[in-house]
């Protein structure tokens, strides 16, 4: 018989949600933006050929609307510009950081370099790629199930 652990996963979960929250809300206090930016930010500096409102939707996992509705903070601070100003059409824009922002995404990949090692420390490297692809499993798992309850189909 199968074990139920809802309770302990969910609350799992939810506590490194939030301390992952916390820790990119660092992201106001040393360069002014949201906590949301922060990973588009770090996502950006990974690309530097730039990125479109909807590459950075699914590459963060965020919604799109947000990312639209978010993005001109970025451009504003001067962390994010595009080059593609005179298009009526910005779903195709592609963003790109900034020098300003560059130097932001630096100063963000050394900071989660040192928190990666450190919530991994103790950790075999062996057990680190288990967990890694048991989250990808996960996340991949409840993809196909929000995507059957948002169509309607039952999964259960």
């Amino acid at each position: 018989m199968q074990e139920e652990r809802f309770e302990e996963f969910s609350n799992l979960m939810t506590g490194i949600y939030w301390d992952i929250q916390k820790i990119k809300g660092l992201g106001n206090q040393l360069f002014g933006m949201k906590s949301v930016h922060v990973f588009w930010v770090y996502l950006l500096r990974n690309h530097p050929e730039g990125l479109t409102a909807s590459e950075l939707s699914r590459f963060s996992q965020s919604n799109r609307s947000l990312v639209s509705r978010e993005i001109d903070e970025l451009v504003q601070l001067g962390y994010v510009e595009t080059r593609q100003q005179g298009s009526r059409r910005r779903y195709g824009w592609r963003f790109t950081l900034t020098q300003q922002g560059q130097e932001a995404a630096a100063r963000i990949s050394q900071i989660s370099v040192h928190i990666q090692s450190r919530v991994s420390a103790g950790i075999p490297l062996a057990d680190l790629e288990t967990f890694y692809r048991t989250c990808r499993t996960l996340l991949k798992n409840f993809d196909e199930i929000t995507t059957h309850i948002s169509e309607g189909l039952s999964c259960l």
